[in-house]
């Protein structure tokens, strides 16, 4: 039998990143720092090298550089280009980064490398040499296009319109269905960027100009396009109908072979103004806007105004905040106890993500969660969430004993399922330190469940391999058909608390007994999320809903009040007392609890 390629160590990997002559590092999944070479820091300016751990967002001399970005897409299987200048007259730099995959082929973090070169690129001077796989222009004919419109049009303060149009999720495509049916996905929506270019509708034009003069499609990368629009420069409200536009194209069924794929994207666009006074202003904005569709979309567009630069600003800080709590300690878990409504006896768990601010105290989740989201940070994030409530499982075992809490559920985010290799390699490893995985439910929302089913049906069968129950959280606020949702083979489906809220009226409780219908036909447990006053409870119980939780039975707590909570529970439902109490009692004790 073949052996398998090991991964290199990591002192190893360090030594030979630190003797290579060129500009190089390598970073984790989180973006910290694995390995570099002194010229990458060379490269920089600093003088030397960032050193292994750090994570790079901790230092200015890369904010600059927009790596984040960069890293991020190269983590999500693309390889990715990035220029600039470096601030003395002529002297430019360019960054390419790419997926670091182990022996597995699983991506675990990102190999970057730093080019430096007096004025233009090298293969500038070489003819122009398209996309090989759509034919269209690459990212170097697109920037350069945007350069020389900018450069003719400065006497004249007159704009250019131009997009950048983002798949959604596309690495699904190829995960789920390989390179090949990827490719022709991309030649595809390549096709009909340029034919719903050309096709626009005609707009007032200006003296002197000419229909269509300076219009290009390109690719810029990856699932990335880039579009720019010539003469006449349309208004903001007709670039935001072409944005529709595009977005309906893109997301036109696509068929290939028995296939039939449906694709949305994200769309940021510009209209350049006298402050744009080059390329790189009109890209940096360019990028704000698309970031800021995607944090909306799916399947959304955006146009830059000025005050997307501030919020973009805000949310970096608060990203840089968020990483600095990864690394330090700040978030903690919460546990909200999980009953059976026919007896009240405890038997779960929901471990609820919170972050101790240092100075500000408990941050709302809503505050932070959605730039978790949105800059895939939730993923390491959700990974320590699953390991934190199996070791707050396991001191809980320990002191009250086995039965003290039936199960734990912890929630993962779309992103999780969407690039479910760390979510899993977790998952193995708690599996193969002894913990049993049939004490863990994973809570995914409905909506989330919806956005690929493939992917989603994939995931789940591999959670279920490992023993891992599945539950459907926000049941009822997807919209989704009981034939789609009959797709997925999960455990149990969590009602939602806007539904729970309404039992006190004739429509409110009608809905409910619907939802609790179609989730007794589903096949799995059912909770009620959100109970708050005894006539909901009675009214659900009567219902034959057979578990909930919500403010009626506690607020959501911290490790060891829970730990009281449940003795209390466990008492009462045993009627311990004497030799029980005690033993349990002095087993507290003596673990310090």
């Amino acid at each position: 039998m073949d052996q398998v390629p090991q991964t290199p160590p990591l002192n190893w990997i360090r030594r030979f990143c630190g003797d290579v002559p060129a500009a190089i590092a390598l970073f984790d999944r989180a973006q910290r720092c694995v390995a570099a070479s002194a010229a990458w820091g060379d490269a920089l300016g600093s003088g030397e090298g960032l050193p292994a751990g750090q994570d790079h967002q901790k230092s200015g001399r890369y904010r600059d550089l927009n790596l984040d970005q960069l890293l991020r897409r190269a983590a999500s299987g693309e390889c990715v280009t990035l220029e600039g200048a470096r601030g003395e007259v002529g002297r430019r730099w360019r960054i390419n980064a790419s997926p670091w995959r182990d022996e597995r082929g699983e991506i675990i973090g990102t190999i970057a490398a730093i080019q430096e070169f007096d004025g233009v690129a090298p293969e500038t001077a070489l003819p122009h040499i398209p996309d090989a796989l759509t034919g269209l222009a690459g990212r170097h004919g697109f920037t350069r296009r945007i350069a020389e419109i900018l450069k003719e049009r400065s006497a004249r303060r007159r704009g250019i319109a131009m997009f950048v149009l983002d798949l959604d999720n596309f690495k699904a495509v190829n995960d789920l269905h390989g390179a090949r049916i990827g490719d022709q996905v991309l030649k595809i929506v390549a096709e009909r960027l340029v034919s719903g270019t050309r096709s626009r509708p005609e707009l007032t034009e200006t003296a002197g100009s000419r229909p269509r003069d300076g219009d290009l499609v390109a690719r810029l990368g990856g699932d990335e396009f880039g579009i720019i629009l010539g003469n006449p420069v349309p208004t903001l409200a007709e670039a935001e109908t072409f944005a529709r536009r595009l977005l309906q194209l893109v997301h036109n069924p696509i068929v290939s072979g028995d296939l039939t794929i449906r694709m949305t994207a994200s769309i940021g666009f510009v209209i350049t103004s006298p402050a744009h006074r080059n390329e790189d202003d009109a890209l940096r904005d360019l990028d704000i806007a698309l970031q800021e569709a995607k944090v909306r979309g799916p399947n959304k567009s955006m146009a830059w105004e000025p005050g997307l630069t501030s919020a973009v600003s805000r949310r970096l800080f608060l990203l840089d905040q968020l990483r600095r709590a990864l690394d330090e300690g700040q978030f903690v878990l919460h546990y909200q106890p999980i009953l059976r409504l026919a007896d009240g006896r405890l038997t779960g768990a929901e471990a609820l993500l919170r972050w101790n601010h240092p100075s500000d105290g408990l941050v709302s989740p809503a505050a932070f969660l959605p730039v978790l989201e949105e800059t895939g940070l939730i993923v390491p994030v959700g990974c320590w969430v699953i390991r934190e409530a199996v070791r707050q499982m396991q001191v809980w075992q320990t002191l009250y004993g086995r039965d003290v809490v039936d199960w734990i559920s912890v929630n993962v985010s779309a992103r999780q399922f969407n690039d479910p290799a760390l979510l899993l390699s977790t998952l193995s490893e708690i599996n193969d330190s002894g913990f049993p995985l049939d004490r863990l439910k994973v809570e995914i929302t409905e909506s989330a469940m919806m956005r690929n089913v493939e992917t989603t049906r994939m995931v789940i069968a591999e959670l279920q391999d490992l023993g891992i129950r599945v539950a459907i959280d926000d049941f009822g606020t997807g919209y989704s058909s009981l034939s789609t949702l009959r797709q997925y083979a999960v455990d149990t489906i969590k009602i939602d608390a806007g539904f729970i809220s309404r039992l006190d009226t004739a429509d409110g409780r009608e809905l409910v007994m619907a939802l609790l219908t179609i989730a007794r036909i589903y096949g799995a447990e059912i909770v009620a999320e959100g109970i708050e006053t005894t006539v909901q409870r009675d009214i659900l119980r009567a219902s034959a809903c057979g578990f909930g939780q919500g403010y009626l039975f506690a607020r959501p707590m911290d490790g060891r009040s829970f730990g009281a909570y449940a003795l209390t529970h466990l008492v009462e439902r045993d009627g311990a007392s004497g030799d029980r109490l005690d033993e349990r009692e002095g087993r507290r004790r003596a673990a310090g609890g």
